[in-house]
């Protein structure tokens, strides 16, 4: 078995409700005079390009209307080699001219390569809260500890959440691509997805992640998470049933 793509269900990393150990998440906010756009290509190119790429898996997109940023999607992929390979750079090299025309619309825009540092859960959800943590520049801690042992499992606990997971950014989230130069971008440190089957579950969650013991080390959850709800999905090629 490769432990890279192949991991077993019980495998405290990624989770079953993962498909796979590298995954791409991105924010953001559309200027008014490009929604149509976005949503155009957004469902009809860039999601069906992405999934053609070997080793992506799945992609998802979500929205919490009325709040910023309004969009996230995620793209999981089979390893965080997908980031880097050779059919993935050639994506973000050579933007479809659909594409530069929308990102130039995009706003408040967040983006990380990432890599699951924790996750539980076998199901994923139609809501999914969303917190991205920063490091105050002085502290070392990691969330890691406070969210595997304490957070996570009174969360798992609550009825209507189905998993946890917990990401930190990679260095391929940095790369200079064509694509990355069509508009500007922070990354986070840390991300935080609880999936749930309820708003009402994935809203409870925040009390047990939004805790003063990350503040304490050191750790910043943004004030902008969010529960946001699903909009698309849809898999890769290898990951449809045969």
């Amino acid at each position: 078995m490769n432990a890279k793509t192949d991991q077993p269900a019980d495998n405290p990393i990624a989770g079953p409700a993962l498909l796979g150990s590298g995954i791409v998440l991105v924010w953001n906010d559309i200027d008014e005079a490009g929604r149509e756009q976005f949503y155009a290509w957004h469902d009809k190119e860039h999601i069906p390009e992405r999934l053609a790429i070997p080793g992506f898996r799945r992609g998802r997109r979500l929205r919490r209307a009325g709040h910023s940023p309004e969009w996230l999607t995620m793209y999981e992929a089979a390893d965080l080699d997908v980031m880097s390979s050779p059919d993935y750079m050639a994506r973000l090299n050579a933007p479809t001219p659909a594409t530069t025309k929308t990102l130039a619309y995009f706003r408040n825009t967040s983006r990380a390569v990432c890599r699951p540092v924790f996750s539980v859960g076998e199901s994923t959800g139609g809501y999914v809260l969303a917190m991205r943590i920063d490091r105050a520049e002085s502290a070392d801690a990691t969330p890691e500890a406070y969210l595997r042992d304490v957070a996570f499992p009174q969360a798992m606990a609550s009825t209507g959440v189905l998993a946890c997971h917990l990401f930190a950014s990679d260095q391929a989230s940095f790369l200079d691509t064509e694509e990355s130069r069509t508009r500007t971008f922070d990354v986070p440190a840390w991300i935080v997805l609880v999936e749930a089957s309820t708003e009402e579950a994935a809203e409870r969650a925040r009390e047990w992640i939004d805790a003063p013991q990350l503040r304490d080390a050191g750790l910043r959850p943004r004030a902008d998470a969010a529960v946001y709800t699903l909009e698309i999905c849809r898999l890769g090629a290898a990951s449809r049933a045969p």
